[in-house]
């Protein structure tokens, strides 16, 4: 296994085991990520009650803070074009409204589910 892991420049003593140095974050950072995954939870109950179910989700790029928190993806069941659109249309005037999600800005992918 030590073959595939390179040697850093300038020391001469191989570790056993390489660690992954990750900094732990601050009370503030873990609440702002927290933020973001509770206005997942809301969103997909959103979406649940606009579409009728969400067969599957996920969130991806969490960000503490910034114009944009993070990409979800709600995978919907979808019966035609003219009545999804009119669903979204009645999710996003609802994330609106939100006091949660509006606080939060999450950019809404919509995926076929049960197609």
């Amino acid at each position: 296994m030590t073959a595939f892991l390179p040697r850093r420049p300038g020391s001469g003593v191989e570790q056993d085991h390489p660690r992954l140095h990750q900094k732990p974050l601050s009370p503030a950072e873990q609440r702002a990520r927290w933020e973001v995954r509770a206005a997942q939870w809301r969103a997909r109950a959103l979406a649940e009650a606009v579409f009728g179910r969400v067969g599957d989700m996920g969130l991806t790029g969490i960000r503490g803070k910034g114009p944009l928190r993070g990409l979800l993806r709600l995978d919907v069941p979808f019966e035609g074009l003219e009545l999804h659109r009119a669903r979204e249309s009645r999710f996003l005037a609802a994330v609106e409204s939100d006091p949660l999600l509006a606080s939060v800005p999450l950019v809404y992918v919509f995926g076929p589910h049960g197609v």
